[in-house]
């Protein structure tokens, strides 16, 4: 990120030198006018050192604010009223049956592995007891995807197989639960299952919704999931990582937890508009970002990013902080079901996997 302070810094010491230096005409003798300048050049100076301190401080605001910042992975998929979860559907040698347009067939009685949907975001710690914040659509995904629309009209309900978060200080998966919802508004408040972070908890602005626009803002997230991550890594790298884990997405993210390469990607801009009810910044962001705080250059969380313009990257969008601040309050509605992971259908998920790639083999002659 390219900092802002020494530009503004060069700029305005020009001004305060301009004025020192004879610029502006100062009627001689006239001391009450020497002292307002004088008063004038001291606030400018003021100026200057606070943005120079902002600048300063900024890499250990965005250290502290990595550790809070999670990866967040869920798996879902849809059942009926007796709990079959959907399926997809073979062919008689066992191979997945797609329709014209390529789309896998699937269905309740299907033989395959279970169809799931497998989908990435991030969230950021609030509270001191594994609270978390994202949007909505990170902790109720279908309610965004058209695909889901027709199975929910059917009287299918989602379940999950995995809803889970990564975390910098932990090599392993932490399971979260969806505590509540806003109503209206794209934000959610979630918590750690089993396991309490030792990261600090981000700090709440206590008066997000009087930010003035126009202020620098820096943004954390996991913008395009895995893909931003995984280009940080040199060829080799890659190469032996897809090598161990076979490319499962999943199974990539644990490695590279535990060799400390998850790590979010941190963007930087202006808070352009500050509406009641959305916040319109330029910081980039895409798809996988979501549920990633806006920060102040103190590290104070002032909206929590949720979506973006694909043919405008110049306007992205957060909801304002208080709105997570009426969650931690216990405003919002309750998420209702499912709040967590189904650890059976994940079993059912692994074995029928497994089964798969048996009968694949077998099918190659290996």
């Amino acid at each position: 990120m390219t900092p802002l302070g020494p530009p503004l810094r060069t700029l305005t010491l020009g001004l305060v030198l301009a004025v020192a230096g004879g610029c502006v005409a100062i009627p001689h003798g006239d001391l009450q006018d020497t002292e307002a300048l004088r008063a004038h050049i001291q606030t400018l100076e003021a100026r200057v050192r606070a943005v120079e301190s902002r600048r300063e401080e900024v890499p250990a605001v965005v250290a502290r604010a990595r550790a809070a910042v999670a990866f967040v992975w869920g798996t879902y998929t849809f059942v009926d009223t007796a709990g079959r979860p959907l399926r997809h559907v073979l062919n008689e040698v066992g191979e997945p049956v797609a329709d014209p347009r390529g789309v896998p067939l699937v269905d309740l009685t299907g033989t395959g592995p279970i169809a799931v949907t497998n989908y990435t975001g991030t969230a950021f710690l609030v509270g001191q007891q594994g609270e978390l914040l994202t949007n909505r659509h990170v902790a109720q995904p279908w309610r965004e995807d058209e695909a889901s629309a027709p199975l929910l009209a059917a009287g299918l309900r989602p379940v999950f197989l995995r809803l889970r978060a990564f975390f910098q200080e932990q090599v392993e998966a932490v399971p979260i639960e969806v505590l509540r919802v806003d109503a209206e508004q794209d934000i959610a408040l979630i918590r750690t299952v089993g396991w309490v972070p030792s990261a600090e908890p981000l700090s709440i602005h206590p008066q997000a919704d009087q930010i003035p626009e126009g202020r620098p803002v820096i943004l954390i997230g996991y913008p395009t999931g895995l893909d931003a991550v995984l280009a940080k890594l040199d060829t080799p790298e890659l190469n032996a990582l897809e090598a161990a884990t076979g490319a499962d997405g999943y199974a990539m993210t644990e490695r590279l937890v535990e060799t400390h390469r998850l790590r979010p990607t941190i963007t930087g801009g202006f808070l352009w508009e500050a509406l009641p009810h959305i916040l319109v910044y330029d910081a980039q962001t895409t798809g996988g970002g979501s549920g990633g705080p806006l920060l102040d250059l103190q590290g104070r969380v002032i909206g929590v990013n949720t979506a973006y313009l694909p043919e405008f990257r110049g306007g992205n969008f957060g909801v304002p902080i208080r709105f997570g601040q009426g969650l931690l309050e216990g405003g919002g509605i309750e998420a209702g079901a499912p709040t967590h992971e189904t650890p059976g259908l994940m079993a059912q998920e692994t074995s029928a996997a497994k089964s798969s790639v048996e009968r694949s083999r077998q099918r190659n002659g290996r």
